[in-house]
C-alpha cells in the first residue's frame, strides 16, 4: 500500500466513523465489507472523496492486518489481544493514515481523539498509544526473513501463517511466496469484458473514451479492457445498452477455457450471478444452448436480468430435475466450483482472515460431491471442465485426481488443445490451467479440462 503524498481532499469525520463501523461489523460479525459500504453509499450522503477514503482505508487495513498489529504492539505498550475490538480498529485506522498516507500528525491524533470520545476508560489510552506509534513506527523490526522465513512473510506481508505454510508446501519456492503475498496487497486493475453479442473490442473502447473512460487492451484476454477509472462505470450508456461486464482477466480465461462454440449445448452448474454464463453464451453467439443451474434464487434473479441486458436469448434456466433432463447430452459442462476464494485475496482481503484449514476441509469434499454429480451430464466425445479461484492442490488437483481415480471414462486433456497461443504460458506440467496474481497480474483461477472417451 503506496504512501499517498498527494495533498487528502477535505473528508468529515463521519467518513472515519464510518470505516470504524465497516471493519467491526466485518470482522466480528462476519460481513462482507463491499455489501456494506455499497448500502451505506445509497443512504448516507457521502462526497466522491469521501467514498474513495472510505474504501481505501477499509481494504488497505484488511489486507495490511497483520503488519498494522505488528506496528502496534512494537511501537507502543499495547498488547491487541487484551483489548477491545473496537478500540484495536481505532488504532489500527490511525496506524494505517501514519505508516501509507501523508496525514498530518494533528490530524491523526484528532482523528485518534474523535474516534475515541465515547470510550470513557480508554480515550486517554488511545490517544497515547497513537503518538507513541507515530513517533515509533519508523523503528519497527520485523523478523528476519532469512532465519524465519514464515514469520517474516505473515506479518510483512500480511497473511496468515498457516496460508504461508501451505503454499510453501504446495508452490515450493519461499521467494514465490513472498512476491504472491505480496501481489495480494495491490489494488487489483478492473478489467472489464466487451459483449461479443453487440459489439467489438475495438468499437466499445471507442465508445467508453467517448464517455470519459479510457482504457488500454487487456494483456491477454482478447476480449478484456483494462479502464483507467471505475467511478460511475455503471451509469455509462455503453453499460445499460449491455456492451460490457465487469469482469477479472483470470475470469475470461477460465471461461474461454470451456472452449464453448456455436451450436453446442453447454452446461453451467454453478452460475451463481451468470458472470461466466453470459460469457459463454457471447461465444456461442447465441446459437446453440447455455442450459444455467444454481440453488440460490436472488442469484438466478440476477442472472436473468443481466441476460436480458446483454442480449443473451440462448440461456435457459432450470431446476434440478430441469438439468437431469440433459443427462448424457452436453457437449461441455462447465463447474465453477465453491472454493476458498485464495486466488482472490486481492480483492477480497477479509477472507485471509476468516478462512482455516477446516474450511478448505469441507469444501473438499464437497467439491468432490459436486463433479461426481454434475460429470454425467457430460456426453461421449464431450468436455468437463471444473474451475476454482483458489490457489489450494487439496481443491484443485486432488480434486481432480480423486474424480479421474473413480472415472476411467475421463482423461485430462491440456488446455492448449483449447487455444494453444493464449493458453501455453497457464498450462502446468500437469496440464492443468493456472493463473496467479504475480505472475499474471490477474485473480489466481485453476482449471482442468476432461474429454469424457467416445
Amino acid at each position: 500500500m503506496p504512501v499517498h503524498e498527494d495533498k487528502p481532499a477535505f473528508v468529515r469525520q463521519k467518513t472515519y466513523f464510518t470505516v470504524l463501523y465497516v471493519l467491526n461489523c466485518t470482522l466480528v460479525d462476519r460481513k462482507y465489507p463491499d455489501i456494506l459500504m455499497g448500502g451505506l453509499f445509497k443512504k448516507e450522503d457521502f462526497s466522491s472523496s469521501e467514498k474513495a477514503a472510505i474504501n481505501e482505508l477499509i481494504y488497505g487495513i484488511l489486507r495490511h492486518m497483520a503488519r498494522l498489529d505488528y506496528i502496534i504492539e512494537h511501537s507502543s505498550s499495547a498488547v491487541i489481544s487484551g483489548l477491545d475490538l473496537n478500540i484495536v480498529n481505532i488504532l489500527r485506522i490511525c496506524t494505517s493514515q501514519a505508516v501509507f498516507t501523508a496525514a498530518s500528525p494533528a490530524g491523526i491524533i484528532n482523528n485518534a481523539v474523535a474516534l475515541s470520545a465515547h470510550e470513557d476508560k480508554f480515550s486517554g489510552f488511545v490517544k497515547r498509544t497513537v503518538e507513541a506509534i507515530i513517533r515509533n513506527k519508523d523503528a519497527v523490526v520485523f523478523p528476519d526473513k532469512e532465519k524465519a522465513p514464515f514469520e517474516y512473510i505473515s506479518l510483512c506481508h500480511s497473511h496468515p501463517v498457516w496460508i504461508v505454510e501451505k503454499w510453501l508446501k504446495e508452490l515450493g519456492n519461499i521467494n514465490d511466496i513472498e512476491a504472491l503475498c505480496r501481489a495480494n496487497n495491490t489494488v487489483p486493475p478492473l478489467l472489464i469484458r466487451v459483449n461479443p453479442l453487440k459489439t467489438s473490442i475495438v468499437a466499445l473502447q471507442k465508445r467508453l473514451n467517448e464517455e470519459d473512460y479510457p482504457s488500454s487492451p487487456a494483456v491477454f484476454s482478447p476480449f478484456g479492457l483494462v479502464l483507467e477509472k471505475k467511478d460511475g462505470i455503471f451509469r455509462t450508456d455503453a453499460f445499460s445498452k449491455g456492451l460490457f461486464e465487469v469482469q477479472d482477466e483470470g475470469s475470461q480465461l477460465i471461461t474461454l477455457l470451456t472452449g464453448a462454440a456455436p451450436g453446442e449445448i453447454v452446461i453451467d452448474t454453478c452460475a451463481g450471478n451468470g458472470g461466466k454464463t453470459l460469457f459463454i453464451s457471447g461465444l456461442m453467439k447465441n446459437k446453440g444452448t447455455v442450459i444455467a443451474f444454481e440453488t440460490n434464487a436472488a442469484k438466478l434473479g440476477n442472472l436473468r436480468r443481466r441476460a436480458q441486458r446483454a442480449g443473451a436469448a440462448n440461456i435457459k434456466t432450470v431446476d434440478i430435475k430441469g438439468l437431469q433432463e440433459y443427462s448424457g447430452r452436453a457437449d461441455c459442462v462447465f463447474i465453477d466450483a465453491p472454493c476458498s476464494g485464495m486466488g482472490v485475496f486481492r480483492r477480497n482481503p477479509d477472507a485471509k482472515w476468516r478462512l482455516t484449514a477446516k474450511d478448505i476441509s469441507e469444501l473438499c469434499a464437497k467439491q468432490k460431491e459436486i463433479i461426481r454429480k454434475y460429470s454425467g451430464l457430460v456426453k461421449s466425445g464431450g468436455r468437463l471442465v471444473y474451475a476454482t479461484c483458489t490457489i489450494s492442490r487439496e481443491e484443485n488437483e486432488e480434486v481432480v485426481g480423486a474424480f479421474l481415480e473413480e472415472n476411467n471414462d475421463f482423461s485430462v486433456i491440456s488446455p492448449t488443445k483449447t487455444n494453444p497461443d493464449l493458453f501455453g504460458r497457464f498450462t502446468t506440467e500437469d496440464g492443468f490451467f493456472m493463473s496467479l496474481p504475480n505472475v499474471h497480474d490477474m485473480d489466481g483461477f485453476f482449471g482442468a479440462v476432461m474429454m469424457r472417451e467416445l
